[in-house]
């Protein structure tokens, strides 16, 4: 990595390469994932695709190994099952000879008013948002950690920094979730900078993907008014934001949550 005096032409691009390292991103199809793994392997990163409709992500592979002309695999991961992400982790180390990135797309939600969800509805959104986002982090760091270096991404949202009224959301599960990644990418990063694995977050707003689209489009539109950019987000925009922040041009970034919401949570 360069030192802060080793301005020279070209040094920005240097350090924002990811020319061979390998990266694993659980959460691995879907609109996110898709930009997420053209971002890494548009820098030269080796991408692991991993969910638990193994299709959908061998799909996204192919994809991107065509494209981009890296390395990728495409396994069955249920998050929430610890057997299934160390075997994950093991396989990208196998394939790759190394795992440098790690990025917990996989989220799961239940809608409903707080007092009729099923404690069965909360623990499954914990236990894949939270708990599978524990798990993973803690897998990829025992591969990380003896190797001196790592970045590792957790995906929460801006739900995890407000609330909404029954109006617009009832996803208790969902939110209070993601709130507690923001404090768990803190935690990790404290207990890990040292030792050189980085972990930080984003928290996405209303982007045009995921769970937004299957929102009424009256809602939708009511969503996008709040927003003082008054747009959705673009999942390109999530994926520089992910590329920036597992390089070495974040190599002084850790703990963090970069919010991207188009300056929704700025009210």
């Amino acid at each position: 990595m360069n030192e802060v005096g080793s301005l020279r032409p070209g040094f920005l691009a240097d350090l924002s390469s990811l020319a061979g390292r390998g990266a694993l991103i659980l959460g691995g199809h879907g609109e996110l994932a898709a930009a997420m793994a053209a971002a890494l392997a548009d820098r030269g990163a080796n991408v692991a695709l991993a969910a638990r409709k193994q299709p959908l992500c061998a799909d996204l592979a192919t994809a991107i190994a065509r494209d981009y002309g890296v390395e990728t695999i495409a396994m069955a991961c249920d998050i929430a099952d610890e057997g299934q992400v160390q075997a994950a982790v093991a396989s990208t180390h196998a394939a790759f000879g190394r795992l440098d990135i790690l990025i917990d797309n996989a989220g799961a939600f239940w809608s409903g008013a707080p007092e009729a969800i099923p404690l069965a509805g909360w623990r499954k959104v914990v236990d894949v948002n939270l708990t599978g986002a524990f798990i993973a982090a803690r897998e990829a760091a025992r591969v990380m950690l003896p190797a001196g270096r790592g970045a590792i991404l957790l995906v929460s949202s801006t739900g995890g920094l407000t609330s909404f009224t029954p109006d617009m959301a009832e996803i208790v599960p969902y939110t209070t979730t993601k709130a507690a990644l923001i404090h768990l990418t803190r935690d990790l990063g404290a207990q890990w900078a040292e030792r050189g694995v980085r972990v930080n977050a984003i928290a996405p707003g209303q982007m045009r993907s995921g769970l937004t689209l299957s929102i009424p489009q009256d809602r939708i539109l009511r969503m996008r008014e709040a927003v003082p950019m008054k747009r959705l987000g673009d999942p390109v925009e999530i994926a520089a934001a992910v590329a920036f922040l597992v390089s070495d041009a974040a190599s002084y970034v850790t703990g963090q949550t970069l919010v991207i919401d188009g300056g929704l949570t700025l009210r």
